[in-house]
């Protein structure tokens, strides 16, 4: 489980370039298998659909969490903004933007504890403080686009 966020206009555009490729694949509970190429082709397909930073931004909801470490909550901070169809516009992304660049990043105890054994400190802060600069990027690109966030938290 975690918090899945698109930039709505270029995520529907990516989709709808490669819905017709999709839909031609055999669906999930039909009896005919997909060949090998078939299934490195759908791969590809959703690998960039879901490339992370792209029009597309996942976070867990565990103590890997960029926003956990930054002491903010998906639920408390972020879907208070969002309309009742879980979109964020213009106004909340800024503001969704200055709480990030804002908030000091902390390597909580539960991260600590799950983290490759062998990291270090200065690991864990190295990969939160990437998180944190990939979100920040996407929010940046939201806005510069001009695209709202489709948010599923």
């Amino acid at each position: 489980m975690g918090a899945d966020v698109f930039l709505e206009k270029a995520y529907d555009k990516k989709y709808a370039d490669n819905k017709e490729t999709l839909d031609s694949f055999p669906k999930a509970n039909s009896d005919v298998e997909l060949t090998e190429a078939q299934k490195k082709h759908m791969m590809d397909i959703y690998d960039d659909l879901y490339k992370q930073g792209d029009v597309y931004y996942r976070d867990s909801y565990n103590s890997g969490s960029v926003l956990w470490a930054m002491k903010l909550s998906w639920w408390d901070d972020i879907l208070p903004m969002c309309d009742d169809d879980g979109y964020l516009d213009a106004d909340g992304i800024r503001k969704f933007l200055d709480m990030v660049e804002d908030a000091p990043l902390h390597v909580s105890q539960g991260f600590q504890d799950n983290m490759p054994s062998e990291w270090t400190y200065d690991d864990a802060m190295k990969y939160l403080q990437e998180e944190a600069d990939l979100l920040i990027s996407f929010l940046k690109k939201a806005l510069d686009t001009n695209d709202r966030l489709s948010c599923s938290l």
